[in-house]
C-alpha cells in the first residue's frame, strides 16, 4: 500500500525540521495525538541533519479479524534519519515498526523550499507477507498511518503558527 501527501507550510524549510526534531515538540505531538508511555530515545541534530528514534503506545480500533496481530494499544517504535540536502531541502528515511504486528511501514520525508514557505512531500509504504489476511492488515495499517499523517499535518501547521 503505498501513502503519498504533498504537504504546503508558509514556514521555511528550517523552521518545520526544527519542529520535526526537536525532543519537546516531538514528546508534546505525540502526547497530543493520543500516545501514551512517550520515549523519545534518540534526538540528534548536526550540520549534515538529524537522528530520531521515539517509542510510544497508541491506540487502534481494531476489526475483529484482525485482533490476532493488532491490539488496542500497540507499541510503535519510529525511526528517522533526516540529510540536509543542496538547495535548502531536507531528506529523511523513515522507518515505523509496530511491535508484534507483521508488517513493514517504511518511507521518506522530503521538505523542498518554495516561493512562501516549503513543501513535505511524504512517501509511505506498507507491506505484508501474511497468507490471506496480510492485504486486509496492510490496508489497516496503511488507512491508520494516512489518518496520522493527515493529523500531524494539521498540528505541525497550528504549532508553526504559534511559534512553537
Amino acid at each position: 500500500m503505498e501513502i503519498r501527501a504533498k504537504h504546503e507550510y508558509s514556514h521555511k524549510t528550517d523552521a518545520v525540521f526544527a519542529l520535526f526534531t526537536d525532543r519537546q515538540a516531538i514528546e508534546a505531538k505525540q502526547e497530543a495525538l493520543g500516545a501514551r508511555k512517550i520515549q523519545v530515545k534518540e534526538c540528534e541534530t548536526d550540520a549534515d541533519g538529524a537522528v530520531v528514534r521515539f517509542v510510544r503506545e497508541l491506540p487502534a480500533k481494531v476489526p475483529g479479524m484482525l485482533s490476532k496481530f493488532i491490539k488496542p494499544w500497540n507499541t510503535v517504535e519510529q525511526s528517522e534519519r533526516w540529510r540536509r540536502l543542496d538547495g535548502g531541502a531536507c531528506e529523511a528515511d523513515i522507518a515505523i515498526d509496530v511491535a508484534g504486528v507483521p508488517v513493514t511501514v517504511a518511507g521518506t520525508l522530503k521538505l523542498k523550499p518554495v516561493k512562501g514557505g516549503c513543501v513535505n512531500h511524504v512517501h509511505v509504504t506498507v507491506k505484508s507477507g501474511v497468507p490471506l489476511v496480510g492485504k486486509t492488515l496492510a490496508e489497516f495499517v496503511a488507512k491508520d498511518c494516512k489518518r496520522i499523517i493527515g493529523w500531524d499535518y494539521r498540528y505541525m501547521c497550528e504549532q508553526l503558527d504559534l511559534g512553537k
